[in-house]
């Protein structure tokens, strides 16, 4: 698929960008079509009556087709589309998160005559090659000892635990959110099977090497899922035995992101003969000096990464961050979510979307279909260029030169979406497709680490759908060009 990048680039021109809102913003009619009944692909699928998509040609906007299209669903991480959105608009594409170093003091024959202060700035893509890089850079300055505190400054964005409650909290795709994070606020647990039971450590690993982490720690019982709990100031997990008679390992979320980063950060200067005190937690940075600036990847790089791999801290961060460019101050998710919510009906002249978070991780957003396509539509220009280019659907075997699937995929239990583009050198068309049925969550216990009973073949049948259509529009609006005869010589 890499090969039909240039293909999209040169299709999808900055020029359409400009069409945006002029043609795409305000809200359409509803454009169900009258049928007897199902649409005979939504009829052949068991979660077909749960189902609403609509489909549209980016070039004049033209309605193609839709079926229940104006029922708001659980986007799951299609929502990260609006995410990517937000950001680019309000902190603009070259934006970089910023993670530094500070001296309150001199620096003489190596000394800090004051306090080192790392200042967090919510790069939710820090990770401990960045971290190694600083303290190679302090080394370089012949720093080699502090007489101060060591100060750790976590203000930038706020301190929370968890991302989603309600999701499973030994997942790692469900971690803390601080101003400082570090590995995607994972930790990774390894463990070496043995006859008096698994011998298991906690580190924090980068290209080549791994940084020991003693701030967690993890203790055999027989409960699964894992379960955590804080015990003198340590977080404690508690692993099943039964699960560890092999070797293996696995990635836990941290839930004080923060000094998870700040023990590793204070390992690896240990290790250039920096040796730092215990840290102090301060929400403000002091006045000092910058010895070192780490500065991340321009963001439109970042959520290129947040859309391909959909990563719930990147998408939450950014969302936190654009809330807080725009003079915000939210302290939980949902009161910055439902900002990120009145920007995208203002821009987009959306009427029904609700959005609890910004990675789609709650059971609680809202959007429909029709209004994931306005959407797509009025952003024909760019968002091409950022979403994850897709497998084309096997049932498609002849399809059209330069053909392409650029969408976000989106799921939770029992809530499946994809939405995005799909077309060839010549022509583009948006689409979303949502099936949702989210009474089926009610009473299962997300927190047992297991899928409830059905939603494996749910979610199958699901993503077997989106396949269906994807086919089906193909065969419909992007046919194969005929053969044309050679000529005689």
């Amino acid at each position: 698929m890499t090969g039909l990048l240039p293909n999209i680039l040169g299709f999808f021109r900055p020029a359409a960008v400009g069409l945006g809102c002029a043609l795409f913003c305000a809200p359409v009619p509803g454009v169900t079509q009258v049928r007897d009944g199902l649409p005979e692909v939504l009829a052949g699928s068991a979660v077909g009556d749960v189902t609403g998509y609509a489909l549209a040609d980016t070039r004049d906007g033209r309605w193609i087709d839709a079926y229940g299209e104006t029922g708001a669903r659980v986007p799951a991480s299609v929502l990260k589309i609006v995410t990517a959105l937000y950001g680019l608009d309000v902190l603009g594409p070259n934006y970089r998160f910023s993670t530094s170093v500070l001296a309150t003091g001199p620096v003489e024959d190596g000394v800090l005559s004051g306090d080192l202060v790392l200042v967090g700035g919510g790069d939710p893509a820090l990770d401990a090659n960045d971290l190694k890089e600083i303290v190679a850079d302090l080394a370089e300055a012949r720093l080699s000892k502090v007489e101060g505190r060591f100060v750790v400054v976590t203000g930038a964005l706020p301190e929370l635990a968890v991302i989603e409650p309600d999701q499973p909290l030994h997942v790692g795709y469900n971690p803390a959110i601080s101003g400082l994070n570090l590995n995607f606020n994972r930790v990774r647990l390894t463990w070496i099977a043995g006859e008096d039971g698994p011998v298991f450590g906690f580190g924090a690993p980068g290209t080549g090497f791994e940084v020991l982490v003693e701030g967690v720690a993890g203790e055999l019982g027989e409960e699964s899922p894992p379960r955590h709990r804080v015990e003198d100031g340590r977080e404690v997990w508690t692993l099943d035995a039964g699960k560890m008679r092999r070797d293996g390992a696995v990635w836990l979320p941290v839930r004080d992101a923060a000094k998870y980063a700040a023990e590793v950060f204070a390992s690896l200067a240990g290790e250039q003969g920096i040796e730092l005190p215990e840290p102090e937690f301060v929400a403000e940075a002091p006045e000092g000096e910058v010895l070192v600036e780490h500065l991340g990847a321009p963001l439109i790089d970042v959520l290129r990464g947040m859309l391909r791999y959909s990563t719930n801290l990147t998408a939450e961060v950014v969302g936190l961050q654009a809330a807080k460019e725009n003079g915000e101050a939210p302290l939980r998710l949902e009161e910055s979510a439902l900002a990120m919510t009145a920007w995208a009906r203002e821009r987009y002249g959306l009427e029904d979307a609700v959005f609890i978070d910004h990675s789609g991780l709650s059971d609680r957003s809202r959007w429909s279909a029709e209004e994931t396509v306005e959407v797509l539509l009025a952003e024909s220009g760019r968002l091409p260029l950022i979403l994850p280019l897709r497998p084309m659907p096997g049932g498609i075997e002849d399809a059209p030169d330069g053909a392409f699937v650029a969408a976000k995929t989106g799921t939770i239990y029992f809530s499946s979406g994809l939405a995005g583009y799909l077309g060839d050198a010549e022509r583009s068309l948006a689409f979303a497709v949502y099936s949702s049925e989210p009474e089926r969550r009610e009473g299962i216990d997300t927190f047992s680490g297991e899928p409830p009973a059905g939603a494996r073949v749910w979610g199958n049948r699901a993503r077997e759908l989106q396949k269906n259509l994807l086919t089906a529009w193909f065969a419909a609006e992007m046919p194969p060009l005929p053969l044309r005869p050679m000529p005689r010589p």
